[in-house]
């Protein structure tokens, strides 16, 4: 049975900050004008875009989405762009309503069904994309999708940067295995407690799941949680994290008859189902349930469910009530406009107190919703500790903080959890100290420990918790493959940005892979051109992970001449080479180590910042040169007569890195592909489109 007693920690956890900027007007006034934070109404929906004057991308459904907290914007990645399967990152600043799109390094595989998949990351301060559907709908290149194929990429707004994550397991899923992650429809929310994502359910090859996996992008860390007890298989569920009960809410999908919501406790394990009444539509009325979203509200303490009743019936906004285990149907004012099946995502923001709801209007485009339960109430705590930090050194963590700004804090408490896994920590009160610096000592060598500080008041009043450190360094190094010889593979990295990582420790897998000669240019085939050799289009497994240096390497490269490539082994199947994968891993003062960084590999790494603009009838296309010291060339490829179809454009590779094509006005998308001096093509790049783009939402002429 799932706890519903509240923990000490979990009692404490995440009320608003600023009071002064929740207020809000009683429930039926009439609606404040968009971006107006301060006097939106209660139990209405305030449409925030398109507003006059400031227009939307005409962008189509089964895109994902979550609110940014620190940069006060939308992110919508992928969905259909047109009918392929997209890729493109647009955001918008809620306080105006202007989108703008992004042109980053590179992205993830275009994906469709990943509406509710997707989510925002707030201690990382970062976007996190789990798998989603790719190859169904043309126009692109099964290789490039392949291989940019992974279990999390991660985007950083700041930098405008995604990154491949590829976070282990490495081993490629069985065909119609059910233990698989995202895909078709899963769903994805953030846990601000343990600072991790979670991923459930979704619909592969096999059908649909109830797998669970929680994902730390701190230690780039993914694990399968076999919970006992589980939902019916399903995707298109409603999902929600309540950080005061430490538990996921789950109501509803996409195709099923269950009426139940789903509670799952991260102490026991657990899953837990209650039959409840009144509760919001979920029965199959003909193609579709009522495919819910949900978020949670830690201000008002429930959890809100907007449920879809079809492309004419519009939408219900209900809310659950933890405490009283009650669902009620909240009848708002305004309810938002009637929306696609797939095509809803919502968040919410604390320092807000809103709800953020994006939808792909019945009548064309994105909206974004709004709404308020209730004003929040004033927060009689003191305010945390802010600027957590931590330096490791010989068997010590010292800790320092920037000191509560409210008057009359005595002293803070200091609390640690010894675990590896940051959904387990049970912290423990370990010191209390005046001074905003704190010596945890007699720590053991590689031990993994996590803090947080919370600030005490003159009455003894506590604050709640200030965020999260840890001894482990944090997944920060993007390792660079360099073939200069068969049997000589430099590996360098950028420096970690930790103050007090010692070294790094440079790991070697071999890799097991999927080739391709000549493929067939249909749907959900390898539409791979005829090469002149079999190509690696897919990494299957990485095996045999073996530490190569005796002591951790100080600097930022390596050298690995204890390998040739052209002894291969039964991995390589008809590859021409052996194939290997390096990891790199940070390693501080206290001797721990942080999680794997993204592997790289012996076959050149994919083309980043390729931009197009059309000219003068011709496709202008510019990229950034690889890293790799072993690439030669690129090559340069296109979608054919058909959208399934990829032909070569340059047989021999050019060293330049601008190309000009003849394009006329025929749609079409561009490729380029690095090649190293032992003749491997490496992996694509992301496509860019010629003639289609958004303009308009974008400066100058350059697009993806």
């Amino acid at each position: 049975m799932m706890k519903i007693e509240l923990s000490f920690w979990a009692l404490l956890f995440f009320v608003v900050v600023h009071v002064g900027s929740a207020g809000g007007r009683a429930a039926g006034q009439s609606a404040a004008g968009p971006g107006d934070w301060a006097n939106h109404p209660e139990n209405t929906w305030v449409k925030q875009s398109p507003r006059e004057k400031t227009l939307s991308p005409k962008l189509q459904y089964e895109g994902s989405g979550a609110y940014d907290s620190h940069n006060r914007v939308w992110i919508h990645f992928g969905g259909h762009d047109g009918i392929p399967q997209g890729f493109y990152l647009f955001t918008c600043d809620l306080a105006t309503g202007a989108w703008e799109q992004k042109f980053p390094n590179t992205s993830p595989p275009g994906v469709c069904c990943v509406d509710g998949s997707n989510t925002f990351d707030v201690a990382n301060r970062c976007f996190v994309a789990f798998p989603g559907a790719s190859l169904g709908h043309g126009s692109q290149w099964s290789r490039g999708v392949r291989l940019k194929q992974s279990n999390g990429w991660l985007y950083d707004i700041e930098s405008n940067t995604w990154t491949n994550r590829r976070p282990p397991p490495y081993k490629e899923p069985e065909k119609y295995s059910r233990e698989i992650i995202g895909d078709i429809c899963s769903g994805a929310t953030y846990d601000p407690l343990a600072e991790v994502t979670i991923a459930f359910g979704g619909t592969g090859a096999g059908g649909a799941t109830n797998a669970l996996f929680v994902y730390d992008a701190y230690a780039n860390h993914l694990e399968q949680l076999r919970a006992a007890n589980p939902p019916p298989e399903r995707d298109g569920m409603g999902l929600a994290y309540d950080s005061k009960r430490d538990c996921l809410v789950m109501f509803g999908s996409q195709y099923l008859n269950d009426e139940r919501t789903w509670f799952y406790d991260f102490r026991t394990n657990q899953w837990q189902a209650r039959a409840l009444d009144p509760h919001p539509p979920a029965k199959n009325t003909g193609t579709y349930s009522s495919i819910p979203r949900m978020a949670y509200d830690p201000i008002n303490d429930l959890t809100l469910c907007i449920v879809w009743l079809g492309e004419k019936d519009g939408h219900e906004t209900w809310a659950f009530d933890m405490n009283k285990m009650r669902w009620m149907k909240m009848d708002p004012a305004t309810e938002p406009e009637p929306s696609k099946s797939r095509s809803r995502n919502l968040s919410f923001s604390p320092e807000e107190n809103l709800f953020i709801l994006e939808t792909t209007a019945v009548s064309g485009g994105p909206q974004i919703w709004t709404y308020r339960f209730k004003k929040a109430k004033p927060d009689l705590r003191p305010a945390p500790p802010t600027n957590l930090k931590l330096e490791t050194d010989s068997a010590k963590a010292i800790l320092t903080w920037s000191a509560s700004p409210s008057a009359g804090v005595a002293a803070c408490n200091v609390y640690r959890a010894k675990t590896d896994k940051a959904w387990k920590a049970e912290f423990q009160k370990i010191g209390t100290i005046k001074q905003p610096k704190f010596e945890d000592r007699n720590l053991a060598d590689g031990q993994v420990c996590f803090y947080t500080v919370k600030a005490v008041g003159a009455d003894g009043t506590e604050s709640r918790p200030s965020g999260r450190v840890r001894t482990q360094p944090r997944v920060a190094v993007k390792p660079v493959v360099s073939v200069l010889a068969a049997d000589k593979i430099e590996v360098n990295w950028n420096a970690h940005p930790g103050g007090d990582v010692a070294g790094y420790n440079v790991y070697r897998g071999v890799v097991s892979v999927a080739t391709v000669k000549r493929g067939t240019p249909e749907a959900w085939k390898d539409n791979d051109p005829e090469y002149p050799e079999p190509t690696v289009v897919k990494v299957r497994d990485i095996t045999a992970i073996q530490k190569l240096n005796d002591q951790p390497v100080t600097g930022t490269t390596f050298t690995d001449s204890t390998v040739d490539l052209n002894r291969k082994g039964p991995e390589s199947g008809d590859y021409k080479n052996a194939v290997y994968a390096y990891i790199v891993r940070a390693i501080n003062r206290l001797g721990t180590e942080s999680g794997p960084s993204p592997y790289a590999l012996t076959i050149p790494a994919e083309p980043q910042h390729v931009m197009l603009r059309e000219k003068d009838g011709a496709a202008e296309i510019r990229w950034d040169s690889n890293p790799e010291k072993s690439v030669v060339g690129y090559r340069i490829y296109k979608l054919g007569k058909s959208h399934w179809e990829i032909v070569r454009v340059t047989d021999e590779p050019i060293q330049a890195t601008t190309f000009r094509h003849s394009a006329g006005r025929d749609l079409t998308r561009y490729w380029i592909v690095a090649v190293d001096r032992l003749g491997q093509e490496g992996q694509p790049s992301s496509p860019v489109w010629c003639n289609h783009s958004y303009r308009g939402f974008y400066p100058g002429d350059w697009h993806q």
